[in-house]
This record gives structure tokens, C-alpha cells and sequence, in this order.
């Protein structure tokens, strides 16, 4: 049925354009008659495109999914311990040294002198005594006599002649008495005011003097010191006026 058409559109066309000829060529005939006779251009014909047929897209196949084979990993062998490359100690000549050259030195002042730190003597725990001296007993006199008396013996019992002792309170400078042959000595104190006094053996080259007579000031003490009281009541309850004591010796 198409071509039908397309060939009746055709032949329509052509008898269209065959019709326009003789048109053309009649008006022509007419004007040569009336008119000088011009060349006339031959007409040209245009060649109308014979349309063509539009065809119908055929459907395009759907790209079919072609399964591919995967290639299975391959296991990948573990990496072997290389060994260390073994290093070998080359000798590399030391470069020669080079002379430095000499700073001048500044003089530098010198540091002063601190002064040295004296150390402080530590107290030294003085020495035992060479002697004991303990109270043996108190006794009254009520003829006024007043005294400390005992005797100097060895630590053997024997007597120990030549050793001083002497009696002093802070109000009186003292007085010293040295052992006799036997060992005994006697401090008066009858001529000096009653109260306390301390008794100690002493070194008697380090004792003052009064009146060229020894005193117990300042002496160089060789054996403890021992307190005794002497009062002017000879009787009752803490009445005292004679203490002995007795000193021993190495």
C-alpha cells in the first residue's frame, strides 16, 4: 500500500512539472511574436528528492551476562629469612690531625682564698675518776666541834697515803687536807659557818692558795663529789656536825 502511494505521489509530481513545461513554452512562443527574440535560458530542472523509506527500528538484544571464571587465589609462600649480609670491617685510614692553633691564654684572676673552717671540738666524756668517795656516817659533838674526817685507802684496803681532798661550798673558797701515813684526814670546819659543802678527792698542784695555805678553788676534781650538811643543834632529828667518809683508790 505504501509504494502505492509513494508511486502515485511520483507520477503527480512529474505531470505537475510537465504541465509547468508547456506553460512555459507557450508564454514563450507568445512573447517571440510581440517581441524581439531574446536567447532564453533553458530552464532547469530541480530534481525533488524521492523521499525514502524510514525504516523501523529493529529491537536491540540485551546484552546476555556471560558468567567468567573467576582464577582460585593461589596461596602465596611465606618469605624465608635471608640471612644478614655479613659486614666486613674495612680500615679507613684516619685523616692526619691537624695542628690547633694555640689560644692565647688571659690571665685569670685568681679566686681568694676562703678561709679554712675550724672545726669546733666536740666535748670530750671526760674520764672516769681515779677515785670513789662515799659517806660512811654522820655523828654529833656538842662541844662545837664541826669537821668532815675518813680515810684514803686502796682498793686492797691498804692505806693511801699523800692524796688531797678537799671541802668548799659556794660561799667559801675551801680548804685541803692531804692523807696521812695510815691513810686519815681531817677538814676542820669549826671556824666556818654551818651549812651544806661538797667533798672530793683532788689533784692538789691544780688548787689556788690564800694565805699560802691551799684552798679548794679551781681544783682538778679525781673522784665524784659527795654533798654533807653540818648544824648548829647537836641533838635530835637531823642534827650533824662530824661526817666521815671514806675514799678509795686503784
Amino acid at each position: 500500500m505504501k509504494k502505492r502511494l509513494l508511486i502515485a505521489a511520483a507520477i503527480l509530481i512529474a505531470w505537475v512539472i510537465v504541465a509547468c513545461s508547456f506553460s512555459q513554452l507557450s508564454a514563450q512562443r507568445q512573447a517571440r511574436i510581440t517581441a524581439t527574440p531574446t536567447r532564453t535560458p533553458k530552464p532547469t530542472f530541480t530534481a525533488s528528492a524521492t523521499p525514502t523509506r524510514t525504516l523501523t527500528p529493529s529491537p536491540t538484544p540485551l546484552p546476555t551476562n556471560t558468567p567468567t571464571n573467576t582464577p582460585i587465589a593461589t596461596d602465596t609462600p611465606l618469605p624465608t629469612d635471608t640471612p644478614p649480609p655479613t659486614l666486613t670491617a674495612t680500615n679507613t685510614p684516619l685523616p692526619a690531625p691537624t695542628a690547633v692553633p694555640t689560644a692565647t691564654r688571659r690571665p685569670t684572676a685568681r679566686p681568694t682564698a676562703r678561709p679554712a673552717r675550724t672545726a669546733t671540738p666536740k666535748p670530750t666524756k671526760p674520764p672516769a675518776p681515779s677515785f670513789q668517795l662515799d659517806i660512811v656516817r654522820g655523828s654529833t659533838q656538842c662541844s662545837g666541834y664541826r669537821a668532815v674526817t675518813g680515810f684514803v685507802k686502796h682498793a686492797n684496803g691498804s692505806p693511801y697515803p699523800g692524796v688531797a681532798i678537799g671541802v668548799w661550798n659556794d660561799a667559801w673558797q675551801g680548804r685541803v687536807a692531804v692523807s696521812e701515813a695510815s691513810g686519815k684526814f681531817d677538814l676542820n670546819l669549826t671556824d666556818v659557818a654551818v651549812g651544806k659543802f661538797k667533798v672530793a678527792a683532788v689533784r692538789l698542784e691544780t688548787c689556788g692558795q690564800a694565805d699560802g695555805q691551799p684552798t679548794a678553788s679551781n681544783c682538778k676534781l679525781i673522784s665524784n663529789v659527795r654533798e654533807v650538811t653540818t648544824t648548829e643543834k647537836c641533838e635530835g632529828a637531823g642534827a650533824n656536825q662530824v661526817t666521815e667518809v671514806k675514799v678509795t683508790g686503784p
